[in-house]
């Protein structure tokens, strides 16, 4: 615990449920509270809160006796935080009132609010910045044009406001990935490959490939920023001396018409044998079960930070194909730990899979490799990260 800062703040605009005395959140927000808890006398976590049933994704009770839930009013979007800036405003002045440091995850709703309050309470503070938005929009339409148009810009409002706010109080930036490091460049950035995988989850083994099917594994949010249509291209193109299956591992309810369009792909290339959609599927054992059980994992996405499931895949000894997208190649070492290959290219797909299944010596290498870089980013290594950052606000100081 540092000498000097012993409470911290966690903002994020991630919502949790509230049921029964219990507060629940998803995994990847409550691992990383769980474990600054850990480090600091107490933890205020200042999120928006669902009170009633549980939601099916928020399947992560906190259970640290020093974690203070500062609520706001429940929203899902940016689009919902507009209806609420007075309570987002009064959390906020709660945790500036009540920390000494404060961490906040991706977008800072009302970033205005946040950072002059910060300021007039002194507060240092660092901004965990997981994605960049003018990239994933850029990628890929997801509304109506004036929706876009709309969105984008509220990513450009983010992007300023980040960086000024950043500058007011003079504080850091964590950035998952090079790509948005060299984005919010300043003498207070540090980039990192954020996990939340614990070292107790690692599960080893020599090589895959080994059964008479080829088991081929997508996890992820169907949606069209991931690219999952050029992975349906390019398993209609593969020519193995194996049988092959895939399993789409990921909700669908966002994106209906995409999905739909999938489907008919699908149907129209008589593969509906080949292809499994599992759904959503929880954090844990069922998850641990299609990672352990399939031979390579394949993410063709549009856009993205550094995707935690690239770690979890390679933490379960499963090669990894990936795209030379976002922060991706900061968590992925092209041909040493994983494969890389350009997005929407349903061509380099195939001939990676391929390579995999038919180079047994590459695909153990990667495999190997691709273990020992997870051991290295567990969310116990990256909550040291976080702590060692406002330390060095301290060691300024002396």
């Amino acid at each position: 615990m540092s000498n000097t800062a012993k409470r911290i703040g966690f903002i994020a605009a991630m919502y949790g449920c509230s049921s029964e005395g219990k507060v629940y959140v998803h995994l990847s927000l409550g691992r990383v509270v769980e474990e600054l808890a850990k480090y600091y006398e107490h933890v205020y976590l200042c999120i928006p809160i669902k009170k009633g049933s549980v939601d099916e994704s928020r399947d992560f009770p906190l259970i640290a006796p020093n974690i203070t839930i500062v609520p706001q009013p429940f929203y899902k979007s940016a689009a919902g935080s507009m209806k609420h800036p007075v309570g987002i405003f009064n959390a906020y002045r709660k945790i500036c009132r009540s920390c000494d440091v404060i961490f906040t995850r991706g977008v800072t709703l009302h970033p205005l609010f946040f950072y002059v309050l910060a300021w007039l309470y002194g507060n240092k503070v660092c901004n965990w910045l997981i994605g960049n938005p003018i990239a994933l929009l850029k990628a890929h339409k997801r509304d109506h044009f004036v929706k876009d148009i709309l969105s984008y810009a509220y990513a450009i409002h983010d992007r300023l406001f980040t960086k000024a706010g950043r500058w007011l109080v003079d504080g850091a930036l964590l950035c998952n990935g090079e790509e948005l490091g060299n984005i919010f460049k300043s003498k207070r950035t540090f980039v990192t490959v954020s996990s939340t995988i614990t070292e107790d989850e690692i599960f080893e083994r020599a090589d895959t490939c080994d059964k008479n099917v080829i088991n081929l594994l997508f996890i992820g949010f169907i949606r069209p920023e991931k690219g999952v249509e050029y992975l349906i291209e390019a398993v209609s193109k593969l020519k193995l001396s194996k049988p092959w299956h895939l399993i789409l591992v990921g909700p669908t309810d966002r994106f209906g018409g995409y999905c739909e369009k999938i489907r008919q792909t699908i149907e129209c290339r008589n593969m509906a044998q080949q292809i499994t959609w599992a759904g959503y599927v929880s954090y844990g054992p069922q998850m641990f079960n299609y990672l352990r059980n399939s031979d390579i994992f394949i993410l063709p996405t549009l856009s993205e930070g550094t995707p935690r499931v690239l770690i979890e895949a390679r933490a379960n000894s499963i090669p990894v194909i990936s795209t030379f997208v976002g922060g991706i190649p900061t968590s992925v070492k092209n041909e040493f730990d994983g494969l890389l290959v350009p997005p929407a290219d349903p061509k380099a797909l195939s001939d990676a899979i391929e390579r995999l299944v038919n180079d047994g010596a590459f695909r153990q290498r990667l495999i190997c490799n691709g273990l020992q870089t997870a051991k290295q980013m567990t969310v116990t290594k990256f909550v040291e990260k976080v702590h060692s950052i406002f330390n060095t606000f301290q060691d300024n100081k002396q």
